[in-house]
């Protein structure tokens, strides 16, 4: 045994040291606990991923250096008490570790002897079957912490994770978390409560602690167990074993844009107008206050007074320092006359559940939100994804993927700070701006429950309008939110493929390829009827010079508020945001720089005399070269022409960056104009809407289009 040998010759008698590791060791100083932040052993023994150093790469072998440092973090664990301070103390031997050593050190960190620990870990440890010399890899090296994370050392009663991680006392059972801000969670009963700098979450799954990421807390959550430091802060959050929401709660928009995005969720104040008795409440630690009654036809108005929310009613007023309800006295809706300001799909606003009004994040504003049952509000959202012609079938496929990203969303924490877990725009999905409809309602009852997982958890379930024909990879699409890297991490269920059932696609990273992919009309695809199919866009020069001079310092602008860098000058005359006259000069030339596996274009180059500029991300891409007159300075209207021969005017955004450019030029070389031949509507990430209507007329199942779409996945029910 190397490790034994090396240590006592250098005469440390290491391994008497970890045989009674915590019995005859003197107690070591606490470390400053937020130079080993709990994140750093969620990705070590949760995601399986060991990386002491930035670019070691977790497939490599281990050294005793890396597994000894490791192995000690892993049992200092976040407990102050005992200390361990041993790879300070002691001189660790060169090279890769073995099997049998790393085995046997484990065991000795567990409490047993020297003679029984390589064998007693390897019975915790036995799906790694490697012979005693051979080098462990860094996944191999986390599997074994793993294990020894839910394993009790020897005279124990508590597991590894429990008595060095669990930290905390003054247990106490949440109510429903209604915001999450910064540092605090806001809960309906309990108010606001401090998080600890360092405060760290576990999921409870078969009776069994596992660490988690914070961000499976979201609004509407409740039955949370809360564990306070000494100071009175939450020091640990132990999440319910069952903890997919059936609620979700909506924000509403006080104006939606063009798009379907959300102008403001900021109200300066909600007028309604009774359509149907209901009664407004508010209410403290459980207990009901009814501070009114609207009758039919009587106009109730809410404004911000503040931060309290002020109600009136003719010569009734009323401030309230909580939350205010609307609630029905029928079980199925609440109906209201010019609720929002924007356009609804008629002039009486019907919502499921509850109706929430508090006080913005912005100051003298208010925040309107939906709360309702996550099938409640499906049924206001398929209406307007699909027509209801396309039948049963495409709507449960809808209603599969909607639910699934729904709950996804709620994961994702995106409106934590304003109290709820999506909003009623495009930003999340279009919400009750189209009616219910009986087929639609039908395949959600029909489908109760139904989610798309990938590895137990559900799916980020993405959609699109339309597919060129082929779907794209979600890292050639969207950047790593955590990092601002482009391109983004790898979702192994959002893959690349193609849609073409009639003959094999050659690659489209290539120009020549997909120059003539995207010009072919004739491509027998799932998605041949949909109008985006294929669409073409002329500009002048001139037109598309306009654009660019105009869009580029908007996207730079958007850069520096995200913090990425997207847009970037090569050369030349710097994208100033400040700069009214910025130009990029006369067009040279537009240059793809790079194509992701399903065609669209990653990077664009755009060469101008003024310089040169390198455009990254298909949105980004999309908006540079939008297709609208007010923004070209043409006084024609610009011309989408569509695959089924209809035409639109003045896109608001390219329709899709699956696209090529034809450029054609004069005698000097100068760029004329320039044809753009593209295909599809939206990010093309995901699922195709028209794609859907394409396989469910030619008899494809709800799950086979499902599994098209979403590589490798299962379809469970979890409610």
């Amino acid at each position: 045994m190397f490790l034994q040998r090396k240590l006592i010759h250098t005469g440390t008698g290491i391994l008497l040291c970890l045989i009674f590791l915590f019995g005859v060791m003197g107690v070591v100083s606490a470390t400053d606990l937020t130079s080993q932040p709990f994140a750093d052993e969620k990705e070590m023994l949760v995601l399986l991923k060991v990386l002491p150093k930035k670019d070691w790469n977790p497939s490599s072998w281990v050294t005793y250096e890396d597994y000894l440092i490791l192995i000690e973090k892993l049992f200092n664990g976040r407990s102050s008490a005992n200390q361990i301070n041993l790879t300070g103390k002691i001189t660790i031997p060169d090279g890769y570790i073995s099997y049998l050593d790393a085995l046997s050190v484990a065991g000795m960190f567990m409490g047993y002897g020297k003679d029984d620990s390589f064998v007693k870990v390897k019975e915790l440890t036995k799906e790694v079957k490697k012979t005693e010399k051979a080098r462990i890899t860094g996944y191999e090296m986390s599997y074994i912490f793993y294990n020894l994370l839910y394993s009790t050392r020897v005279g124990d009663t508590e597991t590894l994770i429990e008595a060095r991680y669990l930290l905390g006392n003054q247990e106490i059972v949440s109510s429903r978390v209604m915001q999450i801000e910064n540092r605090s969670l806001v809960l309906k009963d309990e108010g606001s409560l401090s998080l600890a700098s360092d405060v760290q979450v576990f999921h409870m799954v078969n009776e069994q602690l596992k660490p988690a990421s914070f961000s499976l807390i979201s609004v509407g959550m409740d039955g949370l167990k809360l564990l306070f430091s000494n100071k009175g802060e939450v020091q640990s959050i132990i999440l319910p074993e069952k903890y997919f929401p059936q609620n979700i709660r909506v924000l509403l928009s006080e104006e939606l844009n063009s798009l379907g995005g959300s102008k403001s969720y900021d109200f300066p104040e909600i007028l309604v107008k009774a359509t149907q008795p209901f009664k407004i409440i508010t209410g403290e630690k459980g207990k009901e206050r009814v501070i009114l009654v609207a009758e039919t036809g009587e106009v109730i108005k809410f404004t911000n007074v503040n931060g309290a929310v002020k109600v009136q009613i003719g010569s009734f007023s009323e401030t309230v320092k909580n939350r205010v309800y609307l609630k029905s006295y029928y079980n199925h809706s609440i109906s209201f006359d010019a609720l929002l300001s924007t356009s609804r799909h008629d002039e009486v606003s019907v919502y499921a559940g509850i109706l929430e009004i508090f006080s913005s994040n912005k100051s003298g504003y208010l925040y309107l939100v939906n709360q309702l049952s996550m099938e409640q509000y499906l049924k206001k959202v398929l209406p307007g994804q699909i027509p209801a012609s396309w039948g049963l079938e495409a709507y449960k496929v809808m209603a599969i993927a909607a639910r699934s990203y729904a709950i996804s969303q709620v994961t994702h924490g995106r409106f934590n700070d304003k109290g709820a877990n999506v909003d009623d725009s495009s930003f999340s999905q279009m919400y009750n701006s189209i009616s219910e409809n009986d087929i639609a309602n039908q395949a959600i009852d029909e489908t109760a429950g139904m989610v798309a997982m990938y590895q137990n958890r559900v799916i980020d379930a993405v959609f699109f309008a339309t597919s060129a024909g082929f779907t794209a990879n979600n890292e050639d699409v969207w950047h790593n939110v955590r990092t601002k890297e482009f391109p983004g991490i790898v979702v192994p269920y959002l893959r690349a493929n193609s849609q073409i059932f009639d003959q094999e696609v050659p690659g489209l990273t290539s120009e020549a390829n997909a120059l003539a992919f995207f010009k072919n009309q004739k491509l027998k695809s799932f998605d041949s009827d949909a109008p985006y199919f294929r669409w073409k866009i002329e500009l002048g020069r001139e037109e598309l010079e306009n654009a660019i001079n105009r869009t580029l310092p908007e996207r730079e602008k958007a850069d520096q508020v995200l913090g990425t860098d997207f847009v970037q000058t090569l050369e030349g005359r710097p994208v100033d945001v400040t700069d009214p006259k910025f130009s990029i000069g006369k067009l040279k030339d537009l240059r793809v720089v790079r194509r992701g596996v399903g065609g669209n274009i990653m990077i664009l180059e755009i060469m101008g005399t003024e310089g040169i500029y390198r455009v990254s991300k298909e949105y980004n891409i999309r908006f540079v070269l939008r297709p609208h007159k007010d923004i070209t300075g043409s006084e024609k209207d610009i011309i989408v022409l569509r695959h089924d021969g209809s035409s639109v005017k003045n896109y608001p955004i390219l329709p899709s960056a699956f696209a090529v450019f034809d450029i054609k030029r004069d005698k000097k070389g100068d760029i004329e104009k320039v044809t753009i031949y593209g295909g599809g509507n939206g990010h093309g990430v995901g699922m195709s809407q028209w794609g859907v209507k394409g396989m469910v007329d030619l008899d494809y199942t709800y799950e086979e289009i499902l599994k098209n779409y979403y590589r490798s996945i299962e379809l469970v029910k979890i409610y």
